[in-house]
């Protein structure tokens, strides 16, 4: 009948979302390389970060020691993580460290708290508030202003206070890859793929 629109021929014109540049063949990959990846959950996103072929085995050397073996505790991380997410607008890390951070006891109205940007309504500690406080300023590239420094040097060692600059920036970094390239969104969190010691999920074996 004419004036009605075919909704079937309609959906196959519309694109299909795609990541923007295929996963590199396995063999095209080092041997250290492939070694990385058999050690990480099966990520979308490592698969496009595994194309930068010589530094992917170190990337993931630095992402696996602020995990386990990092003086800044799980719980401060993956709040950094998650306000870092937020801010940079990156569904993909989202989506994945939501699922760490009830691991390592980050309750729902905390989530929410970060997730909405509205940070009272997570009832954070002062800890928590500084770190939280800080990931803006952190990603903003610049000197972060006295009062939050001098709070984080209360509650944070130096090592901690630079373990979650790191963090910060590295998550940029691979959120930014993630959007940049258009990785589609996992079928489920690689945080059910983790193994757990006494400190909590480990990021490699």
């Amino acid at each position: 009948m004419t004036g009605l629109i075919d909704i079937a021929t309609v959906s196959a014109t519309i694109p299909v979302p795609m990541t923007r540049t295929p996963d590199p063949h396995p063999h095209s990959l080092s041997p250290n390389t492939r070694e990385s990846l058999e050690q990480l959950p099966p990520n979308n996103v490592f698969r496009t970060l595994a194309h930068a072929d010589a530094a992917f085995p170190p990337l993931m050397a630095l992402a696996a020691s602020l995990w386990n073996d990092a003086s800044l505790s799980q719980r401060h991380r993956e709040l950094a993580i998650l306000r870092t997410a937020r801010l940079v607008d990156s569904a993909y890390e989202w989506m994945h460290h939501i699922e760490v951070a009830r691991m390592v006891g980050i309750t729902e109205q905390e989530i929410n708290a970060i997730d909405v940007d509205q940070l009272a309504l997570g009832e954070f500690d002062e800890a928590d508030q500084l770190v939280l406080d800080a990931v803006p300023q952190i990603l903003a590239h610049r000197r972060s202003d006295d009062t939050i420094f001098d709070g984080l040097e209360r509650v944070l060692s130096p090592r901690e206070l630079v373990e979650l600059h790191l963090v910060v920036g590295l998550y940029a970094t691979i959120a930014g890859v993630a959007t940049d390239f258009d990785v589609d969104l996992d079928t489920q969190s690689g945080a059910f793929d983790l193994d757990h010691d006494e400190r909590g999920p480990r990021l490699g074996r």
